[in-house]
């Protein structure tokens, strides 16, 4: 019978159906199990109280758990206190719930067995993992989990655990995978509450191994993972350095019509994982305020960076499930490998961005290939790709009150892309509503497909580098209503860029303005002043 840490097998291969089905075929099912939804009012009182210090009915229905005085932690960062909290965890699963009181310290935790004849050659132990419990609160006092120095990740030869690099990708043989685990796994539980505490994957102190699925190393290695639970609340939690994600979400088989399944994220930091700083790969109803999700894929191992695909600050990614409503609100997703955010595959999208910084240095700040998706009073440095566009303008990709500039990393580098913004296809009701578009090193905008709009935008053009005729944006088959395109370039540069416009329509009531006399409508040539409407 194989066991929870199985279907991670499933979960943590990320970009291709194919590979789900490879691995599903050797990972066992599991029967999702639903727990009742308990109100909303009912849960804020208990986490006000908790807060506050005081005893709750819920919290007085279940064991209070201290790590070292109850369960023989040390937290010295040298005694591996594995068994403490895996002591803990039984403890807790046992009575249904419970809180788990982790003092000020470094717990160093992790480990792997070897035994003789049974596969993987390396076997990691859970660190903290429950099932099925009502009510849990973990109290972290700032105090720190780290992964133990020297764990093996990856592939690893099944008969002498000596590294092993598959011939071909992918690659799923669990008999030849060696995982680190997840430092805290929460599985089909509600009312949980995770605080002040900060998880360190120490992923370069990792043995590193071969790579194992589609691609990279896609095995348990996350900071926390939570799977089909209900009422999630993480606040000033930091996970970091971990050898796949700072966090994952999901909820497996989740329906349209399913009940909420609310997930809530406040002041917490997920950086320099390799894989994600977020993987949400299911559930209805995730909020983050005041997070952030940076520097995905930037830790070192042996002096090279170690990432594995698709290196995001945030990925949306439904798998076997939905992801619905989504909300961020005062968020970061800087300087990732990957994409700053990307929702791509799955039945996923679905998420609002309120005043979020997106900052791609080497890779796209956001891709935004999924419905409902929405943007206001974002800034983007670097650029974008993609939007969703429907008949259904609510599906639609929407941004609102955004800024978009290339502007230089702190260390030089001009953020990634060759426009600010790079959409083509089927781009019908996907908008841009009174958004800032400042192109210093870069064109503007290449938006080419039906049925877009731009509505009371602004396109300042400073990008003086480009040939003589060369294009400064392309606007082809939508609609430009209300919109300012300005400029600033030296007083003696002679050079005209037009700004191509093949089908796309000047809207009526709001006119649209090109300073010039440098950047023109339609053609080197073209008109500059107010842009008569067009049918």
């Amino acid at each position: 019978m194989f066991n929870d840490d199985d279907r991670d097998l499933t979960a943590l291969s990320r970009r291709s159906a194919a590979l789900s089905r490879i691995v599903a075929s050797i990972v066992a099912s599991i029967v999702v199990v639903c727990f009742g939804f308990e109100s909303r009012a009912c849960r804020e009182a208990a986490e006000s109280a908790a807060d506050e210090g005081a005893p709750t009915s819920v919290s007085r229905a279940y064991p209070q758990i201290d790590v070292r005085a109850d369960c023989g932690a040390v937290g010295d960062g040298v005694t591996n206190d594995t068994e403490a909290f895996q002591k803990a965890a039984r403890r807790i699963e046992k009575a249904g719930g419970g809180t788990l009181v982790i003092p000020p310290g470094t717990y160093v935790v992790g480990k792997q067995i070897h035994v003789p004849g049974k596969y993987p050659y390396y076997q990691a132990e859970p660190v903290f993992r429950v099932k099925g419990v009502k009510f849990l609160h973990i109290q972290g006092n700032k105090a720190k989990l780290r992964v133990a120095a020297g764990l093996r990740f990856g592939s690893f030869d099944k008969d002498t655990g000596e590294r092993f690099d598959p011939p071909s990708m992918p690659f799923t043989d669990p008999r030849y995978a060696a995982q680190v685990g997840h430092l805290l796994h929460i599985i089909e539980s509600e009312n949980v509450t995770v605080e002040d505490v900060e998880l360190d994957g120490n992923v370069g102190e990792l043995i590193i191994g071969g790579a194992f699925g589609d691609t990279g190393r896609q095995l348990a290695a996350c900071g926390l993972f939570f799977v089909n639970c209900r009422n999630v609340s993480l606040k000033r939690v930091h996970s970091h350095h971990h050898a796949l994600d700072g966090l994952m979400i999901g909820w497996y088989g989740l329906k349209e019509e399913d009940p909420p399944t609310p997930h809530e994220l406040e002041d917490c930091v997920f950086e320099y994982n390799a894989r994600q700083g977020l993987s949400w790969i299911g559930g209805r109803g995730l909020t983050a305020r005041r997070c952030k999700f940076n520097h995905t894929g930037r830790a070192l191992n042996g002096g090279r960076p170690f990432a594995s695909a698709p290196g995001a600050g945030l990925d949306i990614e439904a798998e076997e499930s939905i992801c619905r409503d989504g909300y961020f609100e005062e968020c970061e997703f800087i300087n990732n490998v990957g994409c700053g955010m990307v929702a791509d595959s799955g039945d996923g999208g679905y998420s609002r961005f309120v005043r979020c910084l997106f900052w791609g240095v080497t890779n796209w700040s956001a891709w935004n290939a999924k419905p409902g998706l929405v943007f206001e009073d974002c800034t983007f440095h670097g650029s974008i790709v993609h939007a969703y566009g429907s008949d259904n303008p609510a599906l639609a990709t929407r941004w609102i009150r955004c800024t978009f500039e290339d502007r230089s990393w702190t260390d030089g580098r001009r953020p990634y892309g060759n426009f600010l913004a790079e959409l083509n296809g089927n781009l019908r009701n996907v908008t841009f509503d009174s958004c800032t578009f400042i192109a210093n090193h870069r064109r503007s905008m290449w938006c080419s497909g039906e049925g877009f709009r731009v509505v009371d935008s602004v396109f300042i053009h400073k990008f003086a580098e480009l040939r003589d005729g060369d294009y400064q944006a392309i606007l082809r088959g939508g609609e430009i209503v209300g919109c300012h395109f300005k400029e600033e370039f030296p007083e003696s540069l002679e050079a005209r860029w037009p700004i191509i416009v093949t089908g796309t329509r000047v809207g009526h009531g709001k006119p649209v303005i090109v300073d010039g006399p440098r950047v023109r409508w339609g053609s080197r040539g073209g008109p500059i002043g107010v842009i008569a409407p067009s049918e």
